[in-house]
This record gives structure tokens, sequence and C-alpha cells, in this order.
């Protein structure tokens, strides 16, 4: 990226996706997660099947 903007505007797109999925998966909170984001349910989950794997 050059500090006036983008070469291409698939590097643009490119950009705006990762902003976009990122807020989404670690920074939003969803109400069908008990207001937990995506990332934070996801590492709930593998957590609590960890447990049950080792035991």
């Amino acid at each position: 990226m050059l500090k006036g903007g983008y070469e291409e505007i698939a590097e643009a797109s490119s950009a705006i996706i990762n902003y976009i999925w990122g807020y989404y998966q670690a920074v939003r909170p969803h109400s069908f997660n008990n207001s937990l984001t995506p990332l934070e349910t996801e590492r709930r989950y593998l957590n609590q099947n960890l447990l049950l794997v080792l035991n």
C-alpha cells in the first residue's frame, strides 16, 4: 500500500474484505453467540471439547 492509497483496485478490495472479516470475527459480539465474538465462541467450544477428549 502506498501512503496515498492503493495501486490497484484488487489491493483495495482485499484490504476492505480483510478489515470487515476481522471486525466481524474478532471484535463484534453476536447476540446468537450470547454476545460473544465468533472467535471467542469457537475458542470456548474447542477448549470444552479438548477437555472432554483428555478426560
